[in-house]
């Protein structure tokens, strides 16, 4: 079951008993109360696009219906796959160059940086073989990403939440289609693994995410 305070986002809609009692792993998380009470920094979320499986897993995630409103007699979600799709990104190495860049802003050599902040994936449903999630994204799954967020962002109330994904962040802000959150600044940058634009060889993300800590993370 999901944390109390998550348990009724998206309760009676499209995942009729709460998108978190069906997903709880997929929850976001933050560790120690680093985000909520610290008198350096504001309150900082980070969103990536989504989890993935490789190519030769088989399982219900194929079918977005069966994967939001079906029955199931197994977890959705494999035992042995529990810990790809926890939001805990301490060991995940691409987030490893966000880590790193906190830590230049916050002028700390303090590995566990990521404690600072809430992590979670923008779509609850996973992509195949470590492509973007655009190659498999349906209006179900728009509808409960953008649901899910929204009861998140009400609850959590970052005051910056960082996308590291810019089809995430087209996607979520199409969905609000306003400025719902006046008091919450939305960006994005480019995910530091993206094949296209990796930090190594286009640093203009790395400097974009870490102009964006100094004007609205660190007090």
């Amino acid at each position: 079951m999901a944390t109390d305070k998550y348990s009724n986002i998206g309760k009676d809609g499209i995942v009729k008993e709460g998108i978190f009692n069906r997903f709880p792993i997929l929850e976001p998380v933050t560790i120690g109360d680093n985000y909520w009470n610290n008198p350096r920094h504001n309150k900082l979320m980070i969103i990536g696009e989504s989890n993935y499986f490789s190519d030769d897993v088989d399982g219900v995630f194929k079918d977005p219906e069966a994967w939001y409103r079906g029955e199931f007699t197994k977890p959705l979600i494999p035992k042995e796959k529990e810990n790809d799709f926890k939001n805990d990104k301490s060991g995940y190495p691409p987030f490893d160059r966000l880590r790193d860049s906190m830590k230049i802003v916050l002028k700390t050599e303090f590995d566990a940086v990521y404690q600072e902040a809430i992590y979670y994936n923008y779509f609850l449903r996973p992509a195949i073989g470590g492509k973007t999630f655009r190659n498999f994204c349906k209006q179900i799954d728009r509808e409960v990403a953008g649901t899910a967020l929204c009861g998140i962002l009400e609850i959590v109330k970052p005051d910056i939440v960082i996308f590291a994904s810019k089809y995430a962040y087209d996607e979520f802000t199409k969905y609000i289609k306003s400025s719902k959150y006046n008091d919450t600044r939305i960006e994005f940058v480019y995910h530091p693994s993206n094949r296209w634009r990796r930090w190594e060889s286009n640093p203009n993300s790395k400097h974009k995410f870490e102009r964006l800590l100094k004007e609205y993370w660190v007090k």
